[in-house]
C-alpha cells in the first residue's frame, strides 16, 4: 500500500513520495522483529494525514494531522513530528472505503523518536475495530486479521464437508488439539441436514465428487443456514472467487492446508467479531420463555443487517429503534451481555446528535449480535 497524493498536511509537513520512502526504510528497520506473541496482523495503513486527537492532563484537547503507518484490530501506528507522552487518552479518525467516517478511542502505549523530528507513536484501541471494514479488505483473499490462534481458543461447533477421505483425516488430526465439536460430511444433502441440526462454521471443499462446493453455499443459503461457510480449494481463479462470492460463502481457503492458516481462518469467523466465540442463552430449557428463542435467532440476521444499514446511512432512528427492542427482550431471553450493550448503545444514541457520536458502541452490539447462539451453554 502506497500514500496517495493529498492536499493535507501533517506535522512532518512532508508528501507522500517522501513518507513512502520515510516508512519503507522503517518498515525494513522493523522487518523481522515482530513479537512472537503478537496478536493481530499488522497491515499497511499509509495516509498522508488522519486527526488523531490528544487528551491532555487537565481535559483540555489538541487535535494533530498525523502520518499513519499500519493498523490492526487492536491498534494503529503513526508518525509526528514530536513527543506525546504515553498513557495519554486519544481518539482518530478514519474514512472508510465507502465514505462513512469512523472515530476510535485509545490510548498512547509508546512514542519512539527514531529519526531526526520523527517519532512513531503506538496507539491502542479502547476496542477492536474491523480491518475488513477499514481497509475494505476481501475475506476470498484469505484477509485474516489474528496472527497467533491457540488451538484452545477455537470453540464451537464445526460442520466439514469433503468427499476427500484424506482431506478429512488432515482436518480431523490438525483440530485435535481445538475444544471445537467435529461434525462431517460428504455431500450436499447430508451437508444441509447436518447443518440445520445447528453449527456455528461450514468447512466445505468446492470440490465434491460429482457436486460444486458453490451448489452447497447456494443450497444453505436458500435453506436459512446463514452461518459462515468457507470453501476450500485449490482453484484460486477470479472467476471461482466470484462464483462463491454470489453464492453467499463467506471466505476462501486455499490448499494445500496448513495447520496455521486453518486456525487464522477457523478464528476470523468464530472469534474475529468478538472477544470469546459463540454466546448462548443463560436460560433453562424448562424456563417458560424458552420457546420465544427460536424467533429471536430467526430474526438476528434481520437485526444485524439493520443495525449496518443504520450506522452506514446515518440513520439515528432506525438504530434507536433496534437498539431498544435489543435492550428490552435480550436479558429476558439470557442473554444479559447483549442487553447491557443495547443499553449502551441506545444511551449513546440518545445523548448524541447523530450516529456517528454513537457508532463505536453499535459496532459493538453487531459484534455481539453476531455471535448470538440459541442453544444452552454446556
Amino acid at each position: 500500500m502506497e500514500f496517495k497524493q493529498h492536499t493535507a498536511k501533517n506535522t512532518l509537513r512532508i508528501g507522500a513520495r517522501e513518507l513512502d520512502e520515510l516508512v519503507d526504510r522503517i518498515d525494513a528497520i522493523s522487518e523481522g522483529r515482530c513479537s512472537p506473541n503478537r496478536e493481530f496482523v499488522r497491515w499497511s495503513f499509509r495516509m498522508v494525514s488522519v486527526d488523531l486527537c490528544i487528551e491532555n492532563i487537565g481535559g483540555n484537547k489538541v487535535t494533530i494531522p498525523v502520518v499513519t503507518r499500519n493498523i490492526s484490530r487492536g491498534g494503529i501506528s503513526a508518525l509526528h513530528s514530536s513527543y506525546v507522552y504515553p498513557k495519554s487518552r486519544c481518539s482518530i479518525r478514519f474514512t472508510l472505503p465507502d465514505g462513512r467516517d469512523v472515530e476510535v478511542r485509545g490510548e498512547v502505549v509508546r512514542c519512539v523518536h527514531l529519526s531526526g523530528k520523527v517519532h512513531e507513536i503506538g496507539v491502542k484501541f479502547d476496542e477492536q475495530v474491523s480491518t475488513r471494514d477499514l481497509l475494505g479488505l476481501d475475506p476470498m483473499e484469505e484477509a485474516y486479521s489474528l496472527e497467533r490462534v491457540m488451538p484452545e481458543q477455537l470453540i464451537g461447533t464445526v460442520l466439514i464437508v469433503t468427499s476427500s477421505e484424506l482431506d478429512r483425516e488432515m482436518l480431523l488430526c490438525f483440530l485435535q488439539q481445538t475444544q471445537l465439536t467435529i461434525r462431517v460430511a460428504s455431500n450436499i444433502e447430508e451437508a444441509i441436514e447436518r447443518a440445520r441440526k445447528g453449527c456455528d462454521l461450514i468447512f466445505a471443499d468446492l470440490c465434491l465428487g460429482d457436486e460444486c462446493g458453490v451448489e452447497l453455499v447456494a443450497g444453505c443459503r436458500e435453506a436459512g443456514i446463514d452461518v459462515p461457510i468457507l470453501v476450500m480449494t485449490t482453484d484460486d481463479t477470479d472467476a471461482t472467487r466470484d462464483d462463491m462470492r454470489m453464492a453467499g460463502a463467506s471466505g476462501y481457503f486455499s490448499k494445500p492446508i496448513d495447520r496455521h492458516r486453518l486456525y487464522q481462518a477457523l478464528a476470523e469467523f468464530m472469534l474475529a467479531d468478538g472477544d470469546g466465540g459463540p454466546v448462548y442463552t443463560t436460560l433453562e430449557a424448562t424456563d417458560p420463555a424458552y420457546e420465544l428463542l427460536g424467533n429471536f435467532f430467526a430474526n438476528m440476521p434481520k437485526t444485524v443487517v439493520g443495525l449496518e444499514n443504520g450506522l452506514r446511512d446515518g440513520d439515528r432512528d432506525a438504530c434507536l429503534r433496534i437498539c431498544r427492542t435489543l435492550a428490552g427482550i435480550a436479558t429476558p431471553l439470557g442473554f444479559e451481555g447483549l442487553g447491557e450493550l443495547a443499553i449502551k448503545a441506545d444511551r449513546a444514541l440518545t445523548r448524541g446528535s447523530a450516529v456517528r457520536d454513537a457508532a463505536s458502541d453499535i459496532r459493538s452490539l453487531i459484534i455481539a449480535c453476531r455471535r448470538v447462539r440459541v442453544r444452552s451453554a454446556a
